[in-house]
């Protein structure tokens, strides 16, 4: 049609000439009518308002007076055509069920979309690491969240972690400078480094899960504390295993000191110590952790954690470390009435016990938490065991060795080893006593003597050989001691010299005679257990 337009012309019924230019346009001039509403009929008036001239210059063809215009007849308010408003920004059309196309309602944009245009007909979905805004005209980066250095919680864990290295260090520099003391010495002065040193690695290894995650240290940080907790148990194992069979020992011989050397102990170690490594080798290399960001918790937020790769696997590291607990909580509570002095059983005892509460308490913390807090829940279990057995085991030797230096000598040593023999002697003596008392009873045979008479600390004879008073005194207050040792109904004290090489011939012979009365007065028992003297 715009081809034949362009050479069309002719002349209207009105006599007008009727001409179309080379773009297809009409050529002529028009009058702008508005209708009008006359106020007196209601009639129909016609009105004209303006023109378009087609030979003006550009910018002046059309002339339109509005101030003469009505709307809808009588109205200069110019009136609202359309059957629905713009769409701003941040929302979409949306189809009105029964309604023609043309009209439409505004639906704001979904939570992860958005849309930048006027009257957009669809909301266009966010980068996989943006989020839209709170208007939904824009995508902005999601927040990313993990246990940062920064935060509060971040740095109170590690001040915690900070300050359990400075305590341990500081242990292991009093255990260093007062290496030849008894405690330290009874405490099986090798084996405590060690385990000192298992603590610092305990400590250290919590600051793996702290700031971002990376792949390295996914890796890293399950190990690490799997092996620093079963090298630390180990130690304690080992400890408390060794103390309670050379005292349970019928006659503790050199082979039970050779069988319980020191490098057997450290083997024994490496030997527990080898098979949590086995099981972190085999993890590592069958399913190893990586640094994963989790888009699927919260929307808005980008959870970098580590995914651990098997949880089973870490089931076997938790696990084999709270099986060696439980050996080691055992042979604790076994020797818990042994001398303090060569074994903090009780203490150690309190210490599996922390131990057993955390790692329980962690299990159901572990599954219900997300996010950054798995990583801190995690920390603050490593951190309470760590301060448990750190508290438990060494801080009262600390305090014995620095403000309790009287505690800390080789005479109070053999008192409590000598104690302990006497108790577990007299408890024998005490318990055939009964058994012979109750077998006479039923045969009908005369009263079985008193536990009370069957024990004594004292011998009734005389001194055939005194010291003088103030010999006497001064050897007591030097080498003596008394221990009193309840059982049964009474208490019985029990008075204990020890007497160096270089005494005169007349405290040797009194020291001896001594000696061999208190052997006529014990049994085999409390000789087998004096046996253990020059052991310890």
């Amino acid at each position: 049609v715009l081809k034949h337009l362009r050479h069309l012309n002719f002349t209207n019924n009105m006599g007008e000439q009727v001409d179309f230019d080379e773009f297809g346009d009409l050529v002529g001039n028009y009058s702008i009518i508005n209708w009008h509403l006359s106020p007196e009929d209601g009639s129909v008036v016609f009105e004209e308002v303006g023109h378009y001239n087609v030979y003006a210059k550009k910018g002046e063809r059309l002339f339109i007076n509005e101030n003469k215009i009505l709307w809808s007849g009588f109205s200069k308010e110019v009136p609202f055509s359309n059957c629905s408003r713009d769409c701003l920004p941040g929302t979409r059309k949306g189809i009105i069920e029964g309604e023609p196309t043309c009209c439409f309602e505004c639906v704001d944009c979904p939570d992860g979309e958005y849309s930048d245009e006027t009257d957009a007909s669809a909301c266009d979905k966010c980068p996989e690491d943006y989020w839209s805004n709170e208007n939904h005209t824009s995508c902005i980066p999601k927040q990313i969240e993990f246990l940062s250095w920064t935060e509060p919680f971040g740095i109170a864990l590690t001040l915690f972690a900070v300050l359990g290295i400075f305590l341990t260090s500081f242990v292991l520099g009093v255990f260093t400078k007062f290496r030849n003391t008894p405690i330290v010495k009874a405490t099986n002065r090798e084996l405590s480094y060690l385990l000192l040193f298992s603590l610092l690695c305990c400590f250290s290894s919590s600051l793996f899960f702290i700031g971002e995650p990376q792949n390295w240290t996914c890796r890293l940080r399950q190990p690490a504390f799997g092996i620093s907790f079963v090298l630390c148990i180990s130690c304690i194992l080992v400890k408390t295993n060794r103390v309670l069979l050379v005292f349970e020992a019928k006659i503790p011989t050199s082979l039970h000191r050779k069988w319980w050397g020191l490098n057997l102990q450290f083997l024994l170690v490496f030997l527990c110590t080898f098979v949590q490594i086995v099981i972190c080798v085999i993890w590592l290399y069958t399913a190893p952790p990586s640094s994963y960001r989790n888009h699927e918790l919260e929307d808005e937020i980008i959870f970098i954690t580590c995914h651990e790769g098997s949880l089973m696997a870490l089931g076997f590291l938790i696990g084999y470390t709270c099986l060696l607990a439980a050996v080691c909580f055992f042979f604790a509570f076994k020797s818990r009435k042994l001398p303090e002095n060569f074994n903090e059983a009780k203490f150690i005892t309190f210490s599996m016990l922390i131990f057993f509460i955390v790692w329980i308490s962690f299990i159901p913390a572990y599954a219900s938490t997300y996010g950054k807090f798995v990583s801190a829940v995690e920390v603050i279990a490593i951190l309470a065991a760590s301060f448990g057995l750190l508290a438990c085991i060494f801080f009262n030797k600390v305090y014995i060795i620095l403000f309790k230096p009287s505690r800390n000598t080789i005479e109070e040593v053999r008192c409590s080893t000598a104690a302990h023999a006497f108790k577990v002697a007299a408890r024998a003596t005490l318990r055939r006593s009964n058994v012979s008392r109750k077998r006479s009873n039923s045969l009908g045979g005369s009263t079985g003597s008193t536990p009370s008479s069957s024990i004594s600390s004292k011998s009734n004879h005389e001194d055939p050989f005194p010291l003088p008073a103030s010999a006497e005194r001064q050897r007591q207050q030097q080498r003596g001691c008394k221990q009193k040792v309840s059982f049964g109904s009474g208490t019985v004290t029990l008075s204990l010299s020890f007497e160096e090489p270089q005494k005169n011939a007349m405290a040797n012979r009194n020291a001896k005679r001594r000696n061999s009365l208190e052997a006529q007065n014990s049994d085999d028992s409390l000789m087998r257990h004096r046996a253990l003297l020059p052991l310890q």
